[in-house]
């Protein structure tokens, strides 16, 4: 009995292991297939016969560009006498009327870089010369050679770059007069006496700064500089403490405080009464506001005469401030 009993069960696991067999088998079988089935196909490789006719050559098309000369020649033939110049001008004046209809448009419509696009010179000044140093502290002067000696400059801002200044004196007989409030720039000139010789011409250092330094009338003369309240002056006060009827050329580089400055000074009618030949400004035009008031300076300074003849941007920060010089009624 006990025999029998060890064959049933030999038997019986030895069935069950034929159905594994079985089933692992049939797994195997239909996983290899799975796999051939998903298996990237190499694909016989196709073989294009080449046409032995070249295609046809697609000819440009042909553009007349004589018949566009002789169309421009008698456009040019037409055009008046000082066509260019002028039109420089109208452009300028419709860019101030659109301005004027609406200013806060005119400003998103003209943002980031397009500004410098505005505003170039629109009158062409005789034999200009960069005056000063190489990059920041040059200016640019329409005709320095032809200027009587003893000229009268007026060059507000020195900080340490004194190029311009030295070499309007040293070069072409100038007498110039330098302003600069700021503490540690009086401490500089404390050796330099008035009337200093250079080359040609003097120099002279004045340690007031041009006012007003805002349009609100209780900060007009708040100048802080170096943690120190600094003298401001308006032009023609300055200009009458020196005994000067006339500048005839005046620079202003005083780090934003132009807008203030330059507004009084054409509102006050100074810069008529001073007989200012050239206006050699660099303006700073940090954001919108101060753009506002840039292209209203340059409205007041159109009507009173003073039109544009270079621009320049300052390579320490191009695209926000920039040298602008204009001449005057001569």
């Amino acid at each position: 009995m006990e025999v029998s009993t060890r064959r049933v069960a030999i038997y019986f696991f030895c069935g069950l292991c034929g159905v594994c067999v079985s089933l692992t088998g049939q797994w195997l079988y239909y996983m290899e297939r799975l796999r051939a089935a998903l298996r990237p196909r190499t694909l016989p490789p196709v073989i294009v016969e080449r046409s032995k006719t070249p295609p046809p050559k697609q000819e440009p098309p042909i553009v007349d560009l004589n018949s566009y000369l002789v169309d421009r020649d008698v456009f040019f033939q037409r055009l008046p006498a000082g066509y260019v110049q002028n039109r420089r001008i109208e452009d300028q004046a419709k860019l101030l009327e659109t301005y004027k209809k609406d200013p806060e448009g005119f400003l998103k419509g003209y943002g980031g870089l397009k500004r410098t696009f505005l505003f170039d010179a629109v009158i062409d000044a005789k034999n200009m010369v960069r005056v000063g140093a190489f990059g920041d502290g040059g200016k640019w002067v329409s005709d320095p050679q032809s200027l009587e000696t003893w000229t009268v400059v007026y060059s507000f801002g020195a900080g340490t770059e004194i190029s311009f200044d030295a070499e309007m004196a040293g070069l072409y007989s100038c007498e110039v007069h330098c302003f600069d409030p700021t503490p540690s720039v009086e401490r500089n000139f404390a050796q330099c006496g008035p009337g200093q010789p250079v080359g040609k011409g003097t120099f002279s250092f004045h340690a007031v700064g041009l006012g007003p330094v805002s349009l609100d009338p209780e900060k007009a003369d708040d100048l802080v500089l170096e943690d120190q309240k600094c003298k401001v002056k308006r032009l023609g006060e300055i200009a009458a403490e020196l005994r000067h009827s006339h500048v005839d050329i005046l620079k202003i580089d005083i780090e934003g405080g132009e807008m203030a400055a330059l507004t009084e000074i054409l509102t006050s009618g100074t810069l008529k009464s001073l007989s200012v030949k050239q206006l050699l400004v660099e303006f700073h035009l940090w954001d919108d506001e101060h753009w506002g008031s840039f292209v209203k300076i340059i409205n007041l300074l159109r009507e009173r005469g003073y039109l544009l003849f270079r621009k320049e941007f300052n390579p320490l920060d191009p695209g926000r401030c920039a040298e602008f010089s204009f001449l005057g009624p001569q």
